[in-house]
């Protein structure tokens, strides 16, 4: 959920709890307010019945409400003085309706000159408290409804413009590249916070620009200078080697020291490459085919694998087509299947699998099960080959994140690595 839409739901809660609980409470006080008016006119009307009352005895033999607003009957004394004025919701039938109506009713007594006591009811219009809330809630139905367009309108032209540049610096980021040169200059903003946002991004993002282009100048320099004298060197070694005058010891020796060196010369390489690769260096991608890849591979190992008794064998139930780029698919299959061959054992078995979502690749080996933590560790080794850099898989689970693979690793009498897509 975007930032300002869960800000806007936030206060969009709030607003619609607020105003409900304030349609309640405005709800309660007005009906409190019109139960006290009619109260206030109760009491008026039972002073004019009683004033009429002195000049006209006979309105006092009403015991029923009939088609009048009040009924008196007459009381004793004793009765009388524990009557308090009440008011109180009541129903009353009406004959002319044929049915019930709600009123507001009240109870008094009183004395008359002649000292005759009796108590009187006198009753309201008809109080419909259902058409009032019908009403209030049509009323409140019509505030929400305004408010929810509100809400709507402000979010379109109010909080979008706000937020503007902020979304603006966030797709920034998200496209922004190391090796693309220093951040842009961002668009003046009145907001304070923004502004410094953008001023400290912008500091950032060229900081971090700096330190890579010179990192990765000296990566590059450092390996060119490093690979050079290292070939110099086994060049020079190899054709020492070829002098006649040395001794066999002498030439072993030798070619002890040429395999030192193209092992440290590998490892030079792979470390470049791991560089390159961290740095996402390979930018481009295209649609390839794994099973082109895997196929080319496998026939370019043929004669390696005979030499050393180890059958390789390539299932292909469909092609996976994946968008990456094509060197680094190359080196990830590569360097799997170089990985599952030499860490075989003798006359063992090197199984690929292909699918239209991934790639399995299977070998038998002497090891037995290797700890996932340490499996993907750069230098990590568990066997003693000499030509083992310990650094293939460390390559391949630095192209698996950078194309958006996943790769796993499972052993059941065999070692397992299968790559996928990430879902």
């Amino acid at each position: 959920m975007k930032l300002i839409n869960h800000t806007l739901g936030i206060l969009s809660v709030i607003l619609f709890t607020t105003v409900g609980l304030w349609a309640f409470l405005f709800y309660s006080q007005l009906l409190s307010q019109v139960k006290t008016t009619i109260d206030e006119g109760l009491a008026n009307h039972k002073i004019a019945i009683i004033d009429k009352l002195k000049d006209d005895a006979e309105i006092a033999d009403q015991d029923s409400f009939q088609d009048k607003s009040y009924s008196i009957k007459k009381v004793k004394e004793d009765y009388a003085l524990q009557v308090l004025d009440t008011y109180k919701d009541t129903t009353i039938f009406s004959s002319l309706k044929n049915n019930s109506y709600q009123v507001r009713l009240l109870t008094t007594a009183f004395a008359t000159p002649a000292g005759q006591y009796y108590e009187m009811k006198v009753i309201s219009h008809e109080i419909d408290e259902g058409n009032l809330i019908m009403k209030i809630s049509y009323s409140i139905l019509l505030l929400f409804l305004f408010l929810a367009i509100s809400i709507l309108l402000v979010n379109r032209f109010v909080l979008k413009n706000t937020w503007k540049p902020f979304y603006e610096v966030l797709t920034y980021l998200n496209d922004f590249k190391l090796d693309s040169g220093p951040a842009k200059e961002f668009e003046k903003t009145k907001i304070k916070e923004f502004s410094l946002l953008n001023t400290s991004i912008q500091n950032l993002l060229n900081k971090n620009a700096e330190i890579f282009n010179s990192q990765k100048e000296f990566i590059e320099n450092a390996s060119h200078e490093f690979q050079t004298p290292l070939a110099i060197g086994i060049n020079k070694l190899e054709l020492l080697a070829e002098d006649s005058s040395l001794k066999s010891e002498q030439v072993q020796k030798i070619g002890q020291i040429i395999e030192s060196f193209q092992r440290l010369s590998g490892l030079n390489k792979s470390l470049l490459l791991l560089s390159k690769i961290e740095n996402k260096q390979f930018i481009s991608e295209e649609k390839i085919s794994f099973d082109e890849i895997v196929s080319q591979i496998v026939e370019d190992f043929t004669d390696y694998v005979s030499f050393l008794g180890v059958k390789i064998s390539y299932q292909k139930e469909a092609d996976w087509v994946f968008s990456m780029n094509k060197s680094l698919a190359v080196m990830l299959v590569l360097n799997l299947v170089k990985n599952a061959i030499i860490h075989n054992q003798k006359e063992g078995e090197v199984l690929i699998r292909l699918n239209a979502t991934s790639l399995s690749i299977e070998n038998s080996s002497d090891i037995s099960e290797i700890p996932e933590n340490k499996l993907f560790k750069r230098f990590s080794k568990n066997s003693s080959n000499s030509k083992s850099t310990g650094l293939g898989l460390s390559v391949v689970k630095a192209i698996s994140e950078v194309s958006g693979l996943i790769i796993t690793y499972s052993f059941s009498e065999r070692h397992r690595f299968l790559i996928s897509e990430k879902v």
